[in-house]
C-alpha cells in the first residue's frame, strides 16, 4: 500500500519536499557565509580586525553550516525512509548520518570550544 502511494503524486510531491530541503540547505550555507563576510568586511572598515572578529566569523559560518546539516540529513532521512526503503539505501543514510553527525561535533568544538555534550558555561553577572 505504502508503496503503490510513494510512486504515485504523493511520491512526487515527498520527493519535491525533500530536493527543497536540499536546496534550503545550501542557501543556509550561502547566506552564513555571507553574512560573516558582511560583518567581517563592516569590522575592516572601521579598523577593527582582531581575533574577536575572526572568531565571530567561524561562529557565524560554523553554525549556517550546522543548521544545513540538519537540513540534509532530514532530507536523507525522507528520501530513505519513505521513497527507497530498501537496506542498502538504509545503511548508506546511516554512513551519511554518522558523517554529518561527526562534523557537527567538530563544527560545535570549533566555534564554541567545547564538545556537544558538556555543558555550556553560563556567563556571571557582574
Amino acid at each position: 500500500m505504502l508503496n503503490e502511494l510513494t510512486s504515485g503524486w504523493i511520491g512526487k510531491i515527498i520527493a519535491d519536499i525533500s530536493f527543497s530541503l536540499e536546496i534550503i540547505a545550501v542557501l543556509m550555507i550561502l547566506a552564513a557565509i555571507l553574512a560573516a563576510l558582511l560583518n567581517f568586511v563592516r569590522h575592516l572598515m572601521k579598523h577593527e580586525p582582531s581575533q574577536e572578529c575572526i572568531d565571530a566569523f567561524k561562529s557565524t559560518v560554523g553554525k549556517g553550516i550546522q543548521i544545513a546539516l540538519e537540513l540534509l540529513i532530514a532530507a536523507d532521512l525522507i528520501n530513505t525512509v519513505v521513497l527507497a526503503a530498501t537496506l542498502e539505501n538504509v545503511a548508506v543514510l546511516a554512513i551519511l548520518v554518522i558523517i554529518r553527525t561527526f562534523l557537527s561535533w567538530t563544527l560545535i568544538f570549533e566555534t564554541e570550544g567545547r564538545w556537544p555534550w558538556h555543558a555550556k558555561e553560563k556567563k556571571k553577572k557582574k
